[in-house]
């Protein structure tokens, strides 16, 4: 009954922690687009919704693991212990994340979840692996810069690219080659990572699924808007971008709302580890849904609007970087270290939004209060949620008796 009870509130934090995620983090895929003024923002939010849930849920389980195992000696740990340092790694990441989100500032919600680890590893007497702790920061730093820098590279290809009159027949099979790069990259990951296909399996069913996903997606876009002129083009480009996007995060940011549950799930549950993750990740997605519906829009109007001005092409550049360094360090690593970097979706979105802002205008194509204040809130985001952690840790340690 006891294991039952703790059980239900574990499932009940994780949910709390998914809901912030979709609360803070569902700007990260739409900022470009609705700032860019090409979607609206409800129909922004849908497709960042159906595409964060189909990523987190294929590709989410992959990060899960560093985030649970890769930072804390859970060995040296009893099953108390796990339990309650989850409960309390979530919630002070969750008490953060609403704080941040309520002053409508966005923040890292990796940042948030690895300092809330931190603190209840700190105080609870657990050797912390700090080999992987420091390779996680030097990916949250990394990530930025490579996506400012990116989004630089993309704003002036695109521009260059865009400035001479095309005809509709060189903007159909741009737009067609993206589309099917991207798909065949997805897929690709799937089969091989998910499935655990053979290479000659997964390369010729990932041929096969991007022609046929980009053959549809180009059908509905000359169905819908008629022609590939360049402006109708660059907004196609930027909503694919917002749902490949969206797809990245879901694949890597779902793991803060439910990997640090994947122990103590798996022990009071017996289930095997990836069927855990899984049935994790589909809790995780219906809270991300959850919270971009209901206070998405703050951290939204924000990064949309407020640290740079965006246009169809920018917001392109922008999005596009930002989705690509994402995927970029949620798989890649896989295959070398057997698990994916847990990095911030939002510092390589307002990363992307710098670069493409100056690139266009220079030191004046950013407001330096907004961006200002985001920096801070970022640089305040570990030591005080670690420090949230270690003082509920504490408390709940004192109050269960927990040896």
């Amino acid at each position: 009954m006891i294991e039952l009870l703790i059980y239900a509130i574990g499932i009940a934090l994780s949910f709390y922690m998914a809901w912030c995620l979709g609360a803070n983090d569902a700007s990260n895929p739409t900022e470009s687009a609705v700032g860019a003024g090409v979607i609206s923002m409800k129909k922004a939010i849908l497709l960042f919704v159906i595409f964060a849930a189909v990523g987190g849920i294929l590709l989410g389980p992959l990060v899960m693991k560093t985030v649970d195992r890769g930072l804390v000696f859970r060995e040296n740990l009893s099953l108390e212990k796990v339990t309650v340092g989850s409960f309390t790694a979530v919630l002070s990441a969750g008490i953060w994340i609403t704080f941040s989100t309520w002053k409508g500032m966005p923040i890292s919600t990796t940042h948030s979840i690895i300092g809330g680890v931190l603190g209840f590893g700190l105080i609870s007497s657990s050797l912390i692996k700090w080999d992987n702790f420091y390779i996680v920061l030097l990916s949250l730093v990394a990530s930025p810069v490579l996506a400012l820098l990116l989004a630089s590279g993309l704003f002036y290809f695109l521009r260059a690219y865009f400035r001479k009159t095309r005809r509709e027949r060189s903007n159909l099979v741009m737009v067609y080659l993206l589309i099917y790069i991207l798909s065949f990259a997805s897929s690709l990951m799937i089969f091989t990572l998910v499935l655990r296909w053979s290479a000659i399996e997964s390369i010729v069913s990932s041929i096969s699924a991007a022609l046929v996903l980009s053959t549809i997606a180009n059908f509905v876009f000359r169905k819908r808007y008629g022609r590939f002129e360049t402006r109708r083009s660059l907004a196609y480009l930027l909503i694919i971008a917002l749902c490949f996007s969206a797809f990245s995060f879901g694949a890597n940011d779902m793991a803060n709302a439910t990997g640090v549950f994947v122990t103590p799930t798996e022990k009071l549950a017996g289930s095997p580890t990836f069927d855990t993750m899984f049935l994790l990740a589909v809790l995780g997605a219906v809270g991300i849904a959850l919270g971009a519906f209901t206070w998405g829009y703050k951290v939204i109007m924000v990064s949309a609007y407020k640290v740079t001005r965006l246009d169809p092409l920018s917001g392109a550049a922008a999005e596009y970087s930002n989705a690509i360094t994402v995927f970029l360090f949620t798989v890649l690593p896989t295959f070398f270290v057997g698990f994916g970097m847990p990095i911030s979706t939002t510092h390589s979105s307002i990363g992307s939004l710098i670069g493409v802002g100056l690139a266009m205008r220079g030191l004046t194509g950013i407001d330096r209060k907004t961006t200002g204040k985001i920096v801070t809130f970022w640089g305040l985001t570990i030591p005080c949620v670690a420090l949230i952690s270690m003082s509920l840790f504490w408390l709940f340690s004192r109050v269960m008796v927990i040896p």
